[in-house]
């Protein structure tokens, strides 16, 4: 069995090394299926192997590999060579082609030699491939010519060869010896623990993870559970009791989670009696663990001899129970006093379980107070139970208790002591009652006086009275005096379900209830403790109707001169009204006087808040509305006096810029001239004389002819730029263009972009910014040229910031923004224009930012797009920067609201875009977005104009 474990832990060495060869290295089997192919190999090969499974299946599994990997025309030569050397165990090669990870084929030279065990047995081959493809074809293309060449590069490839085997085989005996000394060392210590073995008394054996046997010796222990011939290769579940069973299984459990050794003590049921034991669990390699059985039968019971005498010599004195518990929960011992407090016999308790005495209630407290002492060693606070006295009462008792373990730890059984506690436990129910109700009464008190609600207040006062007397009927009646007949109204009521409702039935008048109401008014309270003695016969009448028994009522007169009145009655019977209900209902009654007068006030402070309110709040829209008057007006301002500078600039610049322009073309002409009279010179006067030579050496006449047309070409494209520049600066500024105006939408656009394309260009740290025009079919647009165009500045500008910000501060992993999908999403979104909404036109959504691994944008983009729908234009301005929240998109046309830092912004931009779209031209303006989704603005106005907003 040593032999065994050795060789394969000895080749697992080897395989390790192997890996980290340049060669490429098999091992095959004495059964002549291949059993390793190294890392190398499968590398070449773009192959791999899956793990687990028997070595068979695995052998079967690598053969496979390496029949498919080699070119199907040399697959049954290879075969019948490799099996040919299997016959005779003598070294052999062969070439092959072999399909690389490429799916090429490249011709392999494969050397293999036989490999032995120590003993001399055959063990099988062992292999390497050189690639020779780049020698191959040049010792065909040499054959013909010089047969001598071919002959000289064979003969290196085969000493290369050779070095390598002998290398190779040099490594596999050195390892081979030290898997001899190995071997040696192993079965040395074998010897040494079996003779160990022999010497112990206790029980050994050892198991797996799954706890199946795989040897046993029962040492010196006799009359075992079990026999020797039984043990072995079955489970544990085979040969123990289920419930130690489970004990051995979480102890493997815990031996193989931490790899240290595991004690515990358990009883075994045998055939002379019941036996204590100790086992011990040590780890092994492998998932293997050593199990050792110590009988202790002898030990524990002297231990527990002592312990009782100890435990009987301290409980006869004591004047509480004191009982002991199995770790089933069953009572082992109750001391002699348990018949004096609990009538019990102590027979009639020991041998039974703790259960049927604790009140049913109760038991789930104690079985989690004994579970926290076994699995905790801190000490737990004292528990209250009810047990149950012979008599069929429950007794209060409070109980300490703790676990008894052994050496190892192992809880063994509980010890407890309890007294009686019901005296204490009455007097404590008694005084919470009493708190209860007091804070009852201070809730009631504290919830009327903090509502100003009237309505509320009398409901939770009816609603509270009625549940803390435990009454059937409670109601608040208001006593309507300024009544043409006076009236007591009913309000609110809280009344047991099978009552009718007070509500239901018509106002009751002074003359019905004479004598109640004559005491209301009089601010007495009325207290009937049976109805049958009240001695007016019209009041005894009418709370006999409404199933009155008992009747009280308590006044309540408010600062304001209102009053009204707590009805409580009760249909039971006799009822007495205590002093102290009353005087609690008084104090109650009082606050809730109070508590009326504060709403009345509340409501009369209200409206007159109310009022203060609202005009507070048209001057603060006036003053709103001041404010956005005058930052528009500097802003108009600004863009007007902008406007006229760029409009003289424009000017200016193209006065000279015409110059430039118009003479360029002469100059191009004179050039022409002067160039041809050049060459008639040269070709009339040769050879030139030597200054004249000279000259042109010294000027680069040739470079000049051809550069100096090309400087004049480029003359004439800088000044045409410059009158481009210049066009679109008088297209945006507007100047000569007042009120509305058919014009062109995309040239505003265009012109706005010509001047924004500086910032569009790439710059350091920062890619270009790209434009994508999507431009419709449109018709020209009735509209204020020069405020578009502001408008069109403002979005633009905003998207470039944006874009050039998240390239820098983007530290997230954003999505791709997919421009077919947004292309998808705008043709949907036009669907709902005709509805005179934009809320669903988002050009975003579902779009993703290009960022690379850093999370930087790599790609920054801005889409514009156009379109008519019915008799209205949309323009989107879409870009795929980061996005924004929620907060951030309902704040955006709020004047003042900037997200840029201090001096970059004046959060007027989109102020003012928002009121010129708006109320300027009767359109909309809205910005759809989400954090990761980019943004998108959609301006929809009229075709034609429209009166302003």
């Amino acid at each position: 069995m040593v032999q065994e474990e050795v060789i394969p832990q000895d080749e697992k060495v080897f395989c390790q090394q192997a890996d980290t060869s340049p060669l490429m290295i098999w091992m095959a089997g004495c059964n002549a299926l291949y059993c390793y192919l190294n890392s190398n190999w499968l590398e070449f090969t773009g192959t791999h192997l899956t793990k687990g499974g028997p070595a068979s299946a695995r052998g079967e599994e690598i053969s496979n590999i390496w029949a498919c990997s080699v070119h199907p025309e040399d697959r049954q030569r290879c075969k019948n060579i490799y099996l040919k050397a299997f016959a005779t165990y003598n070294s052999f090669q062969r070439q092959y082609r072999l399909r690389r990870s490429d799916g090429k084929y490249r011709w392999i030279l494969d050397t293999a030699a036989p490999r032995f065990s120590p003993d001399g047995r055959f063990v099988g081959y062992i292999g390497y491939c050189v690639d020779v493809t780049e020698v191959r074809p040049t010792l065909r293309e040499n054959c013909s010519a010089s047969t001598n060449s071919s002959r000289r590069l064979c003969k290196l490839t085969e000493q290369k060869q050779a070095a390598e085997l002998k290398k190779v085989q040099k490594q596999l005996q050195t390892e081979t010896a030290k898997c001899q000394v190995v071997e040696s060392q192993l079965r040395q210590k074998t010897s040494e623990i079996t003779a160990i073995l022999q010497m112990l008394p206790d029980l050994y054996f050892r198991i797996d993870s799954d706890g199946s046997i795989l040897d046993y010796k029962p040492g010196k222990m006799e009359n075992l559970h079990i026999s020797t011939g039984d043990c072995q290769g079955k489970s544990l579940q085979e040969c123990l009791p289920t419930a130690i069973c489970d004990r051995f299984q979480q102890a493997i459990t815990q031996v193989l989670e931490t790899q240290s050794s595991v004690s515990f003590e358990y009883t075994l049921p045998l055939s002379q009696g019941n036996n204590n034991f100790e086992a011990k669990l040590l780890p092994l390699p492998g998932q293997q663990i050593i199990v050792l059985i110590r009988d202790t039968s002898d030990k524990v019971q002297a231990a527990l001899i002592e312990s009782d005498t100890k435990f009987r010599t301290i409980i006869e004195n004591a004047n509480n129970i004191i009982f002991a518990l199995t770790l089933e929960g069953i009572f082992s011992y109750v001391s002699p006093n348990w018949t004096e407090i609990l009538g019990h016999k102590v027979a009639e308790v020991e041998g039974q379980s703790f259960i049927p005495f604790v009140h049913p209630d109760d038991v789930p407290i104690c079985v989690n107070y004994f579970q926290r002492i076994a699995t905790t060693t801190q000490k737990q606070d004292a528990i209250e139970y009810r047990v149950k006295h012979k008599n069929g009462s429950w007794r209060w008792h409070t109980s300490n208790s703790s676990a008894i373990r052994d050496t190892n730890g192992n809880v063994v059984n509980f010890v407890g002591i309890c007294y009686d506690t019901t005296d204490r436990k009455q007097a404590e129910v008694a005084l919470r009652e009493c708190a209860q109700r007091e804070a009852l009464l201070n809730r009631l008190s504290n919830q009327i006086r903090a509502s100003l609600d009237l309505n509320y207040i009398v409901e939770t006062a009816v609603r509270e009275i009625r549940d803390l007397f435990q009454i059937d009927r409670c109601a608040f009646f208001w006593y309507r005096q300024d009544a043409e007949v006076p009236y007591w109204e009913k309000v609110y009521e809280a009344k047991s379900s099978f009552l009718p409702c007070l509500l239901n039935e018509q106002e009751a008048t002074s003359a019905e209830i004479k004598l109640i109401a004559a005491k209301t008014l009089n601010r007495e309270i009325i207290r009937i403790n049976d109805v049958e003695t009240v001695g007016d016969f019209t009041t005894q009448l009418f709370l006999q109707d409404f199933g009155f028994t008992a009747f009280m009522s308590l006044p309540v007169h408010t600062q304001s001169g209102e009053i009204g009145t707590f009805s409580c009655g009760s249909c039971g019977g006799f009822r007495p009204w205590l002093d102290n209900e009353v005087e609690l209902l008084q104090a109650v009654t009082v606050q809730i006087a109070i508590a009326i007068d504060q709403a009345k006030l509340y409501t009369q402070s209200r409206i007159a808040a109310q009022t203060a309110q609202d005009k507070a709040q048209q001057l603060e829209a006036a003053l709103l509305e001041l404010q956005q008057t005058q930052a528009q007006l500097i802003q108009t301002e600004k863009m007007s006096s902008l406007g006229q500078l760029v409009a003289g600039i424009a000017h200016e610049i193209n006065n000279p810029v015409n110059f430039i322009y118009g003479n360029i073309s002469h100059a191009r002409e004179y050039t022409k001239d002067l160039l041809h009279l050049v060459e008639l010179y040269q070709q009339s006067y040769c050879p030139p004389t030597r200054e004249i030579h000279e000259q042109i050496y010294n000027i680069d006449l040739d470079f000049l002819k051809q550069d100096l047309p090309k400087i004049l070409d480029s003359m004439n494209m800088g000044a045409e730029r410059i009158r481009q520049i210049v066009l679109s600066l008088r297209n945006f500024s507007r100047l000569d263009e007042d009120g509305t105006k058919a014009v062109d939408i995309h040239e505003g656009i265009d012109s706005t972009l010509l001047l924004l394309q500086n910032r569009l260009k790439a710059k350091p740290g920062c890619p270009e910014i790209q434009v994508i025009r999507d431009y419709g079919n449109l018709p020209p647009v009735v509209c204020h040229a020069g405020q578009m165009n502001q408008v069109f500045m403002n979005l633009l500008a905003n998207a470039i910031d944006v874009l050039e910000e998240s390239f820098v501060t983007c530290t997230e992993r954003s999505r791709t923004t997919s421009l077919r999908d947004a292309t998808r999403t705008w043709k949907q979104a036009t669907r709902s224009v005709s509805q005179r909404s934009i809320s669903h036109l988002s050009l975003v959504n579902n779009s993703k930012q290009r960022t690379n691994d850093q999370g930087q944008m790599t790609s920054p983009q801005i889409r514009i797009r156009t379109l008519i729908k019915e008799d209205r234009v949309i323009i989107g301005f879409t870009d795929n920067g980061p996005g924004m929240t929620e907060e951030v998109r309902k704040r955006l046309f709020d004047p003042f609201f900037t997200t840029k830092s201090v001096g970059k912004g004046t959060g007027m931009g989109l102020s003012i875009s928002y009121q010129i779209v708006v109320q300027k031209h009767g359109g909309q303006i809205q910005c759809i977005s989400a954090p990761g989704e980019g943004a998108e603005f959609i301006i929809m106005i009229p075709l034609h104009e429209q009166p302003s907003t």
